[in-house]
């Protein structure tokens, strides 16, 4: 007797494709989309921050960094150096701020522009003499000033610029000299 025949494995039907992600679909399209937004995020952020421009300055706030910087610098800067720095810098700030051509001019031509001028007032026009008198006496002069006269000089400048200039400081101080 023979054998019987083994019986044959049944044929199955072909299966559809297996899913090898261990996540259903949607949480993978939500999971990349969420990933996609922070991305756009963080590139929207990095952009912003690196293109971001500083303030622009004022010419009131340009001048007071120029005069502060200047104070820093102060102990080693010779008289004749520091004259014609505040003299620039009080120049600058009347020509940018207030159009006039204060860096062209002469001290005398210029405070004699000004002179009717309605800009400013006597008691900033007698300030400005002071502090153009004062600073073209060690540039022109090479006058000597010790660190307490270019400190109060450096004062009257830093009055001058934030218009804090008082009626009688400008008088008083035009008398000492």
């Amino acid at each position: 007797m023979n054998p019987p025949a083994p019986t044959p494995v049944p044929i199955h039907d072909i299966a559809g494709p297996v899913w090898f992600w261990p996540y259903p679909l949607w949480m993978t399209i939500c999971a990349a989309l969420a990933g996609l937004l922070i991305f756009a995020g963080i590139i929207h952020l990095l952009r912003h921050l690196l293109k971001r421009k500083s303030r622009i300055l004022t010419n009131r706030e340009r001048a007071m960094a120029a005069l502060n910087a200047l104070r820093e610098r102060m102990s080693g800067t010779d008289p004749y150096t520091f004259g014609v720095e505040v003299s620039d810098d009080v120049r600058s700030y009347i020509q940018f701020e207030h159009g006039l051509s204060a860096t062209r001019q002469t001290s005398i031509e210029f405070l004699q522009s000004i002179a009717d001028h309605a800009l400013f007032t006597d008691n900033e026009k007698a300030g400005l003499a002071l502090i153009l008198e004062r600073t073209d006496l060690l540039k022109y002069a090479r006058a000597e000033a010790g660190e307490a006269e270019m400190l109060d000089l450096l004062e009257t400048a830093v009055r001058f610029v934030r218009g804090e200039m008082p009626a009688s400081d400008a008088k008083e101080r035009r008398r000492i000299s």
